[in-house]
């Protein structure tokens, strides 16, 4: 509830209640996307001011980063947002082909563990089917 008074234009404990998680979900993504688009105007004003300022040598000064996409990557920051919101990995970051499979396997058996919490999975639905086929 916080959340949705603090950032999502939320103003009624009433509304609030009335949103589904799904909802949410997608409200929370779209004020983060917007909260980048600020941070990338903040980044080319810093990229400009850097540029200016910002050189490394003494005898022939160079820009210490050549490309804004090395000040500022918008495409890695994006897909980091998606992929914590999405059902689906909506493309790989380099950053993320480095998790180790042991990682990748301890996300997914904590994600089993909350779905058989809530009831979603049901671990001996394949007991009841053997029992069906025979």
């Amino acid at each position: 509830m916080l959340n949705s008074l603090a950032y999502l234009g939320f103003h009624s404990i009433d509304a609030i209640g009335k949103m589904t998680l799904s909802e949410y979900y997608l409200r929370l993504e779209a004020y983060q996307l917007s909260e980048l688009n600020d941070r990338e105007k903040i980044a080319i004003q810093a990229w400009f001011n850097q540029t200016v300022q910002a050189t490394t040598g003494k005898k022939n000064p160079k820009p210490k980063y050549r490309k804004f996409n090395q000040f500022f990557d918008r495409k890695e920051q994006e897909l980091a947002i998606r992929n914590t919101f999405a059902d689906d990995t909506l493309g790989i970051s380099e950053k993320a082909k480095r998790h180790t499979s042991a990682e990748i396997f301890m996300r997914r058996v904590e994600q089993f563990k909350k779905l058989k919490a809530a009831g979603r999975i049901d671990p001996n639905a394949w007991k009841r089917a053997k029992k069906e086929g025979d």
